[in-house]
């Protein structure tokens, strides 16, 4: 009996060992592809953030080229656009900013703005054409024979902007084929109902195209005399007209004053640069605009002499001639 109780021990013991030994290779193994794994998912993580890196630089680098490329095209675009523009004290050469028609026809007018004389000054070039009739450049005044019709256009079929009185004077701009002058604030007269020799005596109830000298002694033959700068708090009376947005030969119209700023109903006023140099404030006593009476001297014309403020409006048939006291704020 105690022979083959040793022997079961012996069995049982060596059961155990193996069993043992089993669990610590299914352990082992275990452990092993546990690490391996890992190991392996580590690696390829590692990988996915490389390449990633990678994808993020090279997009940094195309962005950085493409806004480097974009700066150079923009400067180049802004150099190309440069206008070089001459200038003649007599207007008779203009070198215009293209071949374009319509880009000649702004830099005649920019440069018509610098006359300071009310005697006839005519100045002819190149011929362009504008609402189905030819325009030929030409700068003089002219005079109302009688009541004349201030028109739209080059022709009676347009509409009717208002009557001009006799004698009224008309800053004239350009002449057409169908003997029609552009005034200077781009509306139409017949010129078989003008003439160059200025009234006698100004009309009982002026009434002149907006930027039309007043029919005073001051729209004589003779140059009006050179005047200071009107002092700060100085009030004169002023004769106030009103005009609006240049037509250009395209159809379109400008609003760039001389000063180079966009014309702003309520603040830019043209005014002879001798009395109100340009970026002058003044106080318009009962502003015919209802506002609050301050306008900035901004622009100027040939018609623009002497004590006479040219207001801007959008709509220059909404107002008439009028006069009102005038002072430097």
């Amino acid at each position: 009996m105690r022979f083959i109780d040793l022997t079961t021990k012996y069995h049982i013991t060596r059961d155990r060992l193996y069993s043992a030994i089993s669990i610590s290779c299914i352990l082992l193994v275990s452990g092993i592809g546990v690490l391996v794994t890992k190991t392996a998912l580590d690696a390829q993580a590692q990988n996915d953030r490389i390449r990633r890196q990678e994808q993020a630089e090279r997009l940094a680098a195309a962005t950085t080229e493409s806004v480097e490329e974009t700066t150079s095209s923009s400067e180049s675009e802004e150099t190309s656009l440069v206008p070089v523009i001459a200038l003649s004290e007599d207007f008779e050469s203009v070198e215009p900013l293209s071949s374009e028609t319509s880009e000649t026809d702004e830099s005649i007018e920019e440069t018509s703005s610098y006359e300071e004389e009310t005697t006839t000054v005519q100045t002819t070039t190149e011929a362009t054409a504008t609402q189905g009739h030819t325009e030929t450049e030409m700068y003089m005044t002219v005079y109302a024979s009688g009541e004349l019709n201030l028109r739209t256009g080059p022709g009676t079929e347009y509409d009717l902007v208002r009557v001009l009185e006799p004698g009224d004077a008309i800053d004239v701009v350009a002449v057409t084929d169908n003997g029609w002058y552009r005034t200077y604030n781009g509306n139409y007269v017949s010129s078989s109902h003008t003439t160059t020799t200025p009234p006698v005596a100004p009309s009982t109830v002026p009434q002149t195209e907006a930027t039309a000298a007043p029919t005073t002694a001051a729209t004589t033959a003779a140059p009006v005399e050179t005047q200071g700068p009107a002092p700060a708090g100085a009030t004169n009376t002023c004769t106030i007209t009103f005009y609006g947005p240049q037509p250009r030969a395209d159809g379109s119209y400008s609003t760039t004053t001389a000063t180079g700023t966009s014309c702003s109903q309520g603040r830019t006023c043209a005014a002879d640069w001798s009395i109100y140099p340009p970026g002058t404030v003044i106080y318009v006593a009962n502003d015919p605009l209802g506002g609050d009476g301050y306008y900035t001297v901004e622009d100027c014309g040939p018609g623009v002499t002497g004590y006479h403020i040219d207001i801007y409006v959008d709509d220059v048939s909404s107002y008439s001639t009028t006069s009102r006291d005038v002072s430097v704020a």
